[in-house]
């Protein structure tokens, strides 16, 4: 029991934090550099975030697609440090950009789009299902697990025309049980060709969900910087 008068744990852990961070100053997730407390960004890297634009896309197969931002400088940081350098923290950013994008106020189901079971084991998390749980917390809308992968060639590096021709092997967790209804948003950090998304999109269309869209962090120009100049 805490006697009368004295601090409360939380006040307490708030005074040790300010003070360790006058010895050691809490570092920007992103770029490492001191930040300020609580911030998680430093105040360029907050900058940068915030000036993000968010972006609309009609995949060839029809899929809707809202993304946060232009997978281009600083967005691509954040989505290489999320995926392959396990800051969590990350995702936070993320999904604020991702509200914005598309609505607090948006109802629907949010459907993860599923990692290769390989590689989340080797990462330790799924950060397409991080990104939806916050959106979840954010928004009226709620996360279904309903998709999941079969290992194979990573997407990573391979070649445009491989990805569309060869797109991952998805399956539904339990095909006996329905689809979420209407409004089902897939959930992932970045879009490049399409070919993750339309697959998953195919599969909860053929077991009956009735309008899917796709909302990312990210989409990438699949044809690259060269060619937008060219």
């Amino acid at each position: 029991m805490r006697a009368p008068g004295a601090p409360r744990p939380a006040t307490i852990m708030a005074v040790l934090r300010a003070v360790t961070s006058l010895v050691a100053p809490p570092l920007c997730a992103l770029c490492g550099e001191p930040c300020d407390l609580p911030d998680m960004l430093c105040r360029t890297c907050d900058r940068g975030v915030s000036a993000l634009h968010a972006t609309r896309t009609v995949l060839p197969a029809g899929l809707e697609v809202i993304s946060a931002a232009p997978y281009e400088g600083i967005a691509r940081r954040l989505v290489t440090k999320l995926k392959f350098s396990a800051r969590l923290a990350l995702a936070d950013v993320a999904a604020d950009r991702m509200v914005r994008a598309w609505g607090a106020t948006r109802h629907g189901f949010l459907v993860p789009v599923p990692a290769a079971p390989a590689r989340a084991r080797g990462r330790g998390y799924d950060h397409a299902y991080a990104l939806a749980r916050v959106v979840q917390d954010r928004t009226l809308a709620s996360v279904q697990l309903d998709l999941a992968r079969d290992d194979g060639p990573r997407q990573v590096g391979r070649p445009r025309q491989e990805r569309i021709v060869d797109p991952p092997r998805i399956r539904r967790i339990n095909p006996e049980v329905g689809p979420p209804p209407d409004d089902v948003w897939l959930v992932d950090d970045v879009v490049t060709t399409g070919a993750t998304l339309e697959a998953c999109a195919a599969v909860l269309r053929e077991a009956g969900a009735e309008r899917v869209r796709a909302l990312t962090f990210a989409r990438a120009d699949p044809l690259g910087p060269a060619a937008r100049a060219a």
